[in-house]
């Protein structure tokens, strides 16, 4: 039986695209990981700007249902049960997760005064819900498509409000924010200006909305799907905070960690923000994106990753003082050991 399913995998991901998606379900030899430091035991973080929750409880709405211009779209929906008006982050989850994978981050957010929306895009629902619809829609059309989900949510705010008076009224409609984690970082990133290539052809796919003033991307792709190189993020014209972490690879995609920080490298100088952390996978062991993984889970990394998004959405949408000065200092590695590097260009 395991093997029939395999080779249905197998027939699907070829029709879908080739090589690519066949290596989804055969994986490579792993990568070997060099040895991370932990962050010391003793380490004093009453420096981290951010680093516990927030003092607003949280309310959460699993589903709301829209119809939208490209059919019908399902996201959760996570606020302060706090009296105020609060900026909003629309947030792309990655390639075979779900809306509900990254409540870890998005609370966080939320309990310092965030309003977070998150969808379920076409590849939502596991590996073989992925290439389904890679195979129907194709590469470029998940990857068109993932950025006018977070357009369409935006474009039917007055809708969600008739669902949802409560929610509507902490939402401030003039502070939006992009936000994703992996290829959903690349969603995020295109709504701020990054484009991809068609292969085999000169047109690029392009879905900037300048109602988006910041992306954070959580582990953004390097080159992917012949579609994401080297000038995809040249014409980016907002600020960005890109994380990332020394055990960040991926065999059959990403076997340096690195990749993740080409576009805080390739981006538009002045407006790049990049944590790196020690010993930080692709899922921060099992508190994201896949939370059934077998996997240590790397809580320090995450709360690092959890304070410095903070601080960045902090500084760039509220424009708070303290948040830009931990952001410009040495802060991050000099009250970690080194653990958590924070880079600007």
């Amino acid at each position: 039986m395991k093997f029939l399913k395999r080779l249905v995998l197998v027939v699907v991901a070829l029709l879908a695209g080739g090589w690519g998606l066949y290596s989804l379900v055969f994986k490579p030899a792993p990568v070997v990981l060099a040895e991370a430091k932990p962050l010391p035991a003793d380490t004093q973080l009453s420096a981290i700007y951010g680093l516990d929750p927030g003092p607003n409880p949280i309310k959460v709405i699993p589903a709301i249902h829209l119809t939208t211009r490209d059919g019908p779209l399902t996201l959760t929906a996570f606020y302060p049960d706090t009296e105020g008006v609060y900026p909003l982050v629309l947030f792309s989850h990655g390639n075979f997760s779900n809306r509900r994978a990254y409540d870890r981050i998005l609370r966080h957010w939320v309990s310092h005064g965030y309003v977070v929306l998150a969808p379920d895009h076409r590849d939502a629902g596991g590996l073989l819900n992925s290439i389904l619809a890679m195979t129907r829609f194709g590469k470029d059309g998940v990857m068109q498509q993932r950025p006018r989900d977070l357009i369409n949510i935006l474009d039917n705010l007055n809708a969600i409000a008739d669902q949802a008076a409560e929610l509507d009224r902490r939402i401030d409609r003039n502070r939006v924010v992009a936000a994703g984690h992996s290829f959903g970082a690349f969603t995020a990133q295109m709504l701020g200006g990054a484009d991809a290539a068609v292969p085999g052809g000169d047109r690029r796919l392009q879905e900037r909305d300048g109602r988006f003033q910041a992306v954070v991307a959580f582990s953004p792709p390097g080159p992917m799907f012949e579609m994401v190189d080297e000038q995809s993020w040249q014409n980016m014209t907002v600020p960005q905070l890109v994380t990332t972490g020394t055990w960040d690879v991926e065999p059959r995609f990403f076997r340096d960690w690195r990749l993740h920080a080409m576009s805080y490298e390739r981006g538009v100088e002045g407006l790049n923000s990049l944590l790196v952390t020690e010993g930080a996978d692709h899922y921060f062991g099992n508190l994201i994106c896949r939370l059934e993984l077998d996997a240590e889970p790397q809580t320090d990394a995450l709360r690092m990753a959890n304070a410095v998004s903070l601080a960045f959405l902090d500084a760039e949408i509220k424009e708070v003082a303290r948040a830009r000065d931990f952001l410009a200092s040495d802060t991050p590695a000099l009250a970690t050991a080194g653990f958590a590097r924070l880079s600007r260009r």
